[in-house]
């Protein structure tokens, strides 16, 4: 292993597509437009709730057409599924390793695909068909426009295993683009920084901020520590949903690896539960979705008096309990009773960070949960340095890169 220190290329924004944030009856939203190894591009919903590319197979194929076969350099892996919840939506496919697709793509006056870095090598979700859980047998074409782009961590990201069981089985993961970036082959530092207010002109994305950057001027922001842990395998998918393993004899491919952290620390405080005392849990800001979702297990019946309550989200201080919270917004739950278990928030009475509603979920572990969704970003701009673990906040505000 070479003791040279890896030389990083300067930090860079990544043009977002759509609306600005708080455009009026638009829900917020981060997405982006990558080059596919077709040649065609195509927009993905920028998601820090799930980790992975998942996109249509056909963008993995020349021209985009599935009966020319898979761009040369993309392996096909093994068969995979992902059902969503609540809804209960699927899509099947398989697992491809992409050794590169550009990110923040456009096509310049010669109609040439242009972007601002590229990624890889990654895993990649590519999916054939959609279905429903309630319906297993019932499998439709994938929506041509589908895409998502997972960049979240402590997520119990898709993966494959070859040779399973056997000495030398190989995992396959899906991989977070982010931190695999680069610009003209110089690997960018393995972190990224999302905002509401924008790092540039267009720019809700930028990558290759270290930690050091961060909390210095001008972003002046402040972090935590994060939990390293080994990233958990999910069960292969049945053959029979996707004939796609490489062929017969074909040497396994290196697989790209990523380090892994755990959820974030935070403390959940409802007025009307636990006394109104802080609660310790973890938290997710996930970009995927405008309302929240929580979990407390440690208060008995907390969601039967969600009505009228206050509730505040805090990140404490992790070097100093007594020090003003790295990250903290309230908001305030409407009186008026649940539709199908989902809460509506008092805009009145809660800050620009609340989500548009919550909705009390079963618990995953014995402490407090809460997703805050991505609102969040309306009062905080949002970092994860991936190399070193460490989360972060900063007052949200427009920053110009040096």
């Amino acid at each position: 292993m070479s003791d040279t220190p890896t030389s990083y290329a300067s930090a860079i924004d990544i043009p977002v597509v759509r609306q600005p944030f708080n455009a009026e009856n638009c829900p917020n939203y981060l997405g982006i437009t990558i080059g596919t190894p077709s040649g065609l591009l195509h927009e993905v919903q920028v998601d820090t709730g799930s980790t992975g590319i998942v996109i249509p197979a056909s963008l993995l194929m020349v021209d985009g057409d599935t009966t020319k076969g898979l761009v040369s350099g993309v392996v096909a892996l093994g068969p995979a599924q992902i059902a969503y919840q609540p809804s209960g939506n699927t899509l099947v496919g398989c697992l491809y390793l992409v050794p590169s697709l550009s990110l923040g793509a456009s096509l310049n006056e010669s109609k040439q695909v242009v972007s601002v870095c590229e990624a890889g090598p990654l895993i990649v979700f590519g999916a054939k068909y959609a279905g429903n859980t309630s319906t297993p047998g019932v499998q439709n074409p994938v929506d041509p426009g589908m895409g998502m782009m997972g960049i979240g961590f402590g997520r119990p990201a898709l993966s494959y295993t070859a040779n399973a069981g056997q000495s030398d089985q190989i995992v396959y993961s899906l991989s977070n683009p982010f931190l695999a970036a680069s610009v003209g082959g110089q690997p960018l530092y393995p972190s990224y920084l999302l905002s509401s207010a924008g790092s540039g002109l267009n720019g809700y994305i930028t990558l290759g901020v270290t930690t050091a950057e961060f909390t210095a001027s001008p972003f002046d922001g402040q972090t935590v520590p994060l939990t390293s842990a080994k990233p958990p395998v999910t069960p292969n998918a049945s053959a029979s949903t996707c004939d796609c393993a490489p062929a017969s004899g074909t040497s396994w491919p290196a697989a790209p690896t990523q380090p892994y952290w755990l959820t974030g620390p935070a403390a959940v405080t409802i007025s009307t539960a636990h006394d109104g005392l802080p609660l310790n849990g973890t938290m997710l800001l996930d970009t995927g979705v405008t309302g929240a979702m929580m979990s407390v297990p440690q208060a008995r019946n907390w969601a039967a008096n969600l009505g009228g309550a206050e509730i505040t989200i805090t990140v404490p201080n992790a070097s100093n309990a007594s020090a003003a919270p790295v990250m903290t917004y309230s908001f305030a739950v409407s009186t008026a009773a649940p539709v199908n278990g989902v809460f509506a928030i008092d805009p009145s009475l809660s800050t620009a960070a609340a989500p548009v509603s919550l909705e009390p979920v079963v618990p995953s572990s014995n402490i407090a949960f809460v997703n805050t969704g991505i609102n969040v970003l309306l009062a905080y701009n949002y970092f994860f340095d991936g190399q070193s673990g460490q989360l972060g906040f900063a007052t949200a505000a427009p920053v110009t890169l040096p």
